[in-house]
């Protein structure tokens, strides 16, 4: 399975309109969904699932008529994603991590919604979309498969439309080299050839910028439009920092597996480090992002990737030198509201509109 994610153009205002009345529409869904889940088990102690849930949205389409004006895949797809959240839940309970039980979401936390089989076609760059209407894209590249799903996403520079579709491998050419990375601060890693990839530090480069306009939203009146244009610039510097590291960790990643036919990371505790006095520069450098898309590109062209523990054997302790390169890290090295309403009382409220080499890596690559 492979995402492809475009740019909605110009979406015109009636469109503009629908996409937020459905995001409107199944965050209330959501929230509902959620507290009667909730109300169920403490007044009662039953545990509701999807199924028994999804059984209630004819009825709530009768009481509430303006549901009728979304795809009901759309919302089947808002109790599944609910479904998805609570096993996770318990997932990390039974792994005795913290658990962060499932939330309530606001106005700012819900910005996407799904059609999840059907009520969508894509002709050329034309998008269109069941009961919402027909939106042009821009098809940056070319996508080759089949599309399981459409998703369509509000982000602070516009609408964005993700297909999941369904590909084969591309497999690449044996180049017979493998190579161990070393994951640090100071460099973003050092290979096991001995060369060093720059780590360039996008926030904390942008940190002048950031504090000014953080300044600026400080400055402003709370619930005022000047306040809502200065959360707005703020965030799209924000915006822009997510994309320049998406865009280096997609470009070194995709020239690591076109390079090497076995590739061995650190195995590092990331979440266990990210608590530490080096948090920022750690969130910054992003290894977990970077390491997910080197295993998905790697798996799809047919090349391997494989974890190696720290010399200490721990998945927290530090890595001290690099066995092929010889290279010694520094001190900065990787270390690696109120009541709210049941879903049966969605049919009667009216809809609201508020918010992730070490030195046994060399023991691995022979």
């Amino acid at each position: 399975m492979k995402a492809f994610k475009f740019k909605i153009k110009r979406p015109s205002k009636v469109v503009v309109a629908k996409f937020d009345n459905t995001l409107d529409l199944t965050r209330e869904l959501y929230n509902c969904a959620l507290q009667e889940r909730i109300g169920a088990y403490q007044e009662h102690q039953i545990s509701l699932n999807y199924y028994s849930q999804a059984n209630q949205l004819a009825e709530v389409k009768e009481c509430r008529p303006e549901f009728h004006n979304l795809h009901s895949q759309i919302l089947q797809d808002v109790l599944k994603r609910l479904e998805k959240t609570f096993k996770a839940f318990f997932g990390r309970v039974k792994r005795g991590e913290k658990a962060g039980f499932p939330s309530f979401k606001g106005k700012n936390w819900f910005n996407s919604f799904t059609f999840p089989q059907s009520g969508f076609r894509l002709d050329g760059n034309n998008l269109h979309l069941s009961k919402i209407g027909k939106v042009k894209i821009h098809l940056s590249q070319k996508m080759m498969g089949k599309v399981k799903t459409c998703t369509i996403k509000k982000e602070v520079s516009g609408w964005f439309v993700i297909f999941t579709v369904e590909t084969e491998k591309a497999l690449l050419e044996k180049t017979g080299f493998q190579v161990g990375i070393d994951a640090g601060i100071e460099n973003f890693m050092t290979l096991s050839n001995g060369e060093q990839i720059e780590n360039f530090k996008y926030f904390e480069s942008s940190q002048k910028e950031l504090k000014r306009k953080q300044r600026s939203v400080s400055r402003k009146k709370k619930g005022s439009q000047s306040r809502k244009d200065a959360v707005l610039q703020l965030r799209k510097t924000h915006e822009k920092i997510k994309h320049q590291r998406n865009d280096f960790a997609h470009k070194v990643s995709t020239r690591l597996v076109t390079d090497f036919d076995l590739i061995a990371i650190e195995d590092l505790n990331i979440k266990a480090m990210s608590r530490g006095i080096l948090s920022k520069q750690i969130h910054d450098v992003a290894w977990n992002s970077f390491f997910q898309k080197l295993e998905y590109k790697a798996e799809n062209a047919g090349k391997s990737v494989v974890e190696a523990r720290s010399a200490a054997g721990s998945r927290s302790a530090p890595v001290s030198a690099c066995p092929r390169s010889a290279y010694r890290r520094s001190s900065q090295s990787s270390c690696r509201r109120g009541s709210r309403p049941t879903l049966r009382a969605v049919r009667a409220a009216p809809p609201k509109r508020d918010s992730r080499w070490t030195q046994r890596a060399l023991s691995v690559l022979r």
